[in-house]
C-alpha cells in the first residue's frame, strides 16, 4: 500500500482539552499528523476538525477507529478529494521593487490571489485554494523572492456521499 494524505473530518466537543486529548492521541499511536485545523461548527457546543494524516490505508483505517472512540469525538469521516471541497489559506510575502512589482502583480492576478498589503519594499498575497494550487503560486514568486509564507491548513466539507 501506498502512503499518502488523508482528509479527516472529526465533530466534536468544544471543551477545554479536546484538541489536548486528541493530538495526544495521534502521539501516542504515532500517527503522523500533517496538519489540524479546528473552528466552530453549525452546531452550538460543537467544533469541526479538519485533520490531514499522512500514512497508508491502514494507517487511516486505524486513525478513524481510534478517533471514534475518543469520548470527545461525537462523528468522524474519511473525506477523499471526489466527495469533498478542500481549500487551504496562505499569506504569501514577497520582496518587491519597482522592477519586480509588475510580475507579482501579474502573477497574483493569474494566479487568482488578492493583494492584502502593500509596501514599498514587499507585497503580501492571500490566496485561498487546494493545497496543490498554493504550492505553484509560491514557485512561480519564488524567484523573485518569498520572504515568509504562513498557511491555515486544509479545511474541508462533504459535498456528496
Amino acid at each position: 500500500m501506498s502512503s499518502r494524505l488523508h482528509t479527516i473530518s472529526a465533530l466534536v466537543h468544544n471543551e477545554s482539552g479536546t484538541l489536548n486529548r486528541l493530538s495526544s492521541m495521534f502521539r501516542r499511536r504515532m500517527f503522523s499528523l500533517a496538519s489540524m485545523n479546528a473552528g466552530d461548527c453549525e452546531q452550538d457546543g460543537l467544533s469541526r476538525i479538519t485533520m490531514v494524516v499522512h500514512g497508508d490505508d491502514n494507517d487511516l483505517r486505524q486513525c478513524v477507529r481510534q478517533l471514534d472512540k475518543c469520548i470527545d469525538v461525537i462523528e468522524v469521516e474519511d473525506l477523499n478529494s471526489a466527495q469533498s471541497v478542500q481549500r487551504e489559506l496562505a499569506f504569501i510575502q514577497v520582496s518587491a521593487n519597482v522592477e519586480t512589482r509588475r510580475a507579482i502583480l501579474d502573477i497574483a492576478q493569474v494566479m487568482h490571489c488578492e493583494v492584502v498589503h502593500l509596501e514599498p519594499e514587499s507585497i503580501t498575497l492571500q490566496v485561498t485554494a487546494e493545497p496543490s494550487r498554493i504550492d505553484q503560486v509560491v514557485t512561480l514568486l519564488e524567484p523573485i523572492g518569498v520572504t515568509q509564507i504562513v498557511r491555515s491548513g486544509l479545511v474541508a466539507i462533504r459535498v456528496s456521499n
